[in-house]
């Protein structure tokens, strides 16, 4: 019943702010992925309300789960241009973007948020398909992302528009300095794309977008090594 009230909520949130029609689609995909997926991701949590570590909450939005089909969408079209194996999520809140990812076949996956209480969810949801994937190894690292220490073997990162452009600025700068010393090629799958502008003055270049009923958008951007 508590489930069911929560997406009541969330349907007069959307239809509130945005309209009927966008909130009927976004409950409808909330219903069916989190049956599909096993996960409780769907209520919208404040960060006034959480417990942050090393962050400023003044640069990030607050904990709203990516919608279903814009996800999916980019999973799928990624799987059919890139064969790499590592997911890394910034801002992953309660793990919603991670545990859809191990279902398209990614075996190393990652979160990162600042906030304690949705890390400990994320783990919680990874933990319980872990024994669905055995090959999967998965980390979720509560910190500030330009905290975060990118691996050479990471390439493909995902947000759901958590942060300012400041904070996408120099996480970018991050993966400069990764790919300068370890060459390769990187994808963003970036949802919600409002600092899209940032992304081309680091030279990446979109090679898929997906748009549904105006509001819903999300973009796959490209980085190739010049190494």
């Amino acid at each position: 019943m508590k489930k069911w009230l929560n997406y009541i909520k969330l349907y007069g949130y959307f239809a509130l702010n945005w309209n009927p029609v966008l909130a009927g689609f976004i409950l409808m995909h909330e219903i069916r992925g989190e049956k599909r997926f096993g996960i409780d991701t769907s209520k919208p949590i404040e960060l006034s309300q959480l417990t942050i570590t090393g962050g400023d909450i003044r640069h990030s939005s607050r904990y709203e789960a990516v919608n279903f089909y814009i996800l999916e969408a980019l999973l799928k079209r990624l799987r059919e241009i890139c064969a790499d194996n590592s997911f890394t999520d910034l801002g992953c809140g309660k793990g919603r973007a991670m545990v859809v990812a191990a279902h398209y076949g990614f075996t190393s996956i990652k979160g990162v948020d600042f906030a304690q209480e949705v890390c400990s969810i994320a783990e919680q949801h990874m933990q319980k398909i872990s024994s669905q994937f055995p090959l999967m190894e998965y980390k979720v690292l509560c910190k500030n992302v330009l905290e975060y220490d990118i691996q050479p073997n990471e390439s493909v990162f995902f947000m759901f528009n958590p942060f300012s452009d400041d904070t996408i600025s120099g996480f970018l700068e991050k993966v400069n300095v990764s790919i300068e010393q370890y060459p390769r090629t990187i994808y963003f799958l970036y949802v919600s794309p409002r600092y899209i502008e940032t992304f081309f003055e680091f030279e990446y270049e979109p090679v898929y977008r997906k748009r549904k009923l105006k509001w819903l958008d999300g973009v796959i951007l490209k980085k190739e090594s010049t190494a």
